[in-house]
């Protein structure tokens, strides 16, 4: 107990020493603490003009404002757009104490460093399963018009396209519930997709 009585004597005598405690008042106030810790702390340290004094030496050291501005002036894509493709290349959005500018410029360097690093916005197996329908639909393409040798003749460019799927669509307008049947079978198709067909 004694030594939290003389650490309240202590911090007493400091504050009637710096004339903050008045004897007719019982309370100070915490900003009036603050602004002479402040003076204080200016007498001993020097001001803040001095300081800037020293600050605007080194500013005019630096080139002219216009290149900075330019600098800046040269984000021409939006803060969403700088995200997507950070996250597009697996690389963190925003490092600590980053700006918005030198997270700019970071994902310049990574475009400029792995220019093809946007393996993310493609889809290999997509592109593969198209190529495979394609090549598929030729097929079908060229075993229905192999037989009567104008099947080939008729899908070409233009308006031959065009009159070959109408032609493909007036067929399957014809086409009986027999022949479907008999195109199941023909296809390789099993008895439950059948018992299916019959609906």
């Amino acid at each position: 107990m004694d030594i939290l009585k003389q650490e309240i004597e202590r911090k007493k005598r400091q504050l009637e020493e710096r004339k903050l405690l008045q004897p007719a008042k019982k309370y100070f106030k915490r900003s009036d603490l603050v602004k002479l810790e402040e003076q204080e702390y200016y007498e001993k340290y020097g001001k803040a003009s001095e300081n800037s004094g020293v600050v605007e030496n080194s500013k005019s050291q630096l080139p002219k404002g216009d290149d900075v501005d330019d600098e800046i002036g040269e984000i021409s894509l939006p803060k969403k757009e700088v995200i997507k493709r950070l996250r597009d290349r697996g690389e963190p959005i925003m490092l600590f104490g980053e700006t918005e500018f030198d997270t700019f410029k970071r994902l310049r360097k990574c475009e400029i460093l792995e220019p093809e690093s946007v393996k993310g916005l493609r889809n290999d197996f997509q592109e593969a399963m198209e190529k495979v329908d394609q090549a598929y639909l030729d097929e079908l393409i060229q075993s229905q018009g192999g037989g009567g040798g104008s099947g080939e003749s008729s899908f070409g460019s233009g308006n031959d396209n065009e009159d070959g799927q109408n032609r493909l669509k007036q067929k399957e307008k014809l086409m009986s519930y027999e022949e479907i049947q008999v195109n199941i079978i023909v296809y390789g198709l099993t008895e439950q997709t059948q018992l299916h067909a019959d609906f």
